[in-house]
């Protein structure tokens, strides 16, 4: 069995396992029951994607989308600053309506001077560029509509090509997760160990 898929096999166990705690509304069996009719995307559909966007989808990612074209209740956990984050992995199709209404023009950070001065400025982890919007980022999950993971297809000289970058609202900031998909299953398996 691939990598990525045993990381999320222990995710679903570990989640599943403390689920009444990890989630705000109580837990139902029917929420997992629903989770597990979630199918994989096809590779038409990944394929698609890529031709649409012109990107190389990370294959971390089709791999765990083959598997399961979004996660519904399961999430993926990423501490930030006070929170525990529980991201909700988006369909590809929602990907696509985000893109075209989020992250689909680029706008330098220095063009929003009331919501992000200079000290937040020098605090941009060096592995972004400094945008709040950008064209090539790809949002592929979400926390509370205001909160998203996304790729990075653009990069500073230090970064890495489709590392995962967090956009994050009020504060509107940009802030580096992880170097790929992988590394983000790992933080969440650990988040959980810890939590059980």
């Amino acid at each position: 069995m691939n990598d990525i898929i045993k990381q999320i096999k222990e995710i679903e166990r570990l989640f599943l396992d403390n689920a009444q705690a990890l989630t705000e509304d109580e837990f139902e069996p029917e929420d997992y029951e629903e989770y597990l009719t979630i199918e994989g995307a096809t590779e038409e559909e990944l394929q698609a994607f890529e031709r649409q966007f012109q990107i190389q989808l990370p294959e971390d990612f089709k791999t765990l989308y083959r598997y399961k074209n979004g996660s519904g209740f399961l999430c993926l956990l990423w501490p930030h600053e006070d929170m525990d984050c529980g991201y909700r992995l988006l369909p590809l199709r929602e990907m696509r309506e985000q893109k075209s209404h989020f992250q689909n023009e680029n706008r330098q950070m220095t063009e929003f001077s009331e919501i992000i001065d200079n000290e937040q400025l020098q605090r941009l982890d060096e592995r972004i560029k400094p945008y709040l919007f950008c064209e090539r980022w790809f949002p592929f999950a979400e926390y509370a509509g205001s909160l998203y993971l996304m790729f990075d297809y653009n990069p500073s000289e230090k970064g890495q090509m489709g590392q995962v970058i967090c956009y994050v609202h009020d504060p509107d900031f940009i802030v580096y997760v992880a170097r790929d998909l992988a590394e983000v299953l790992t933080l969440t398996k650990t988040a959980l160990e810890e939590f059980a």
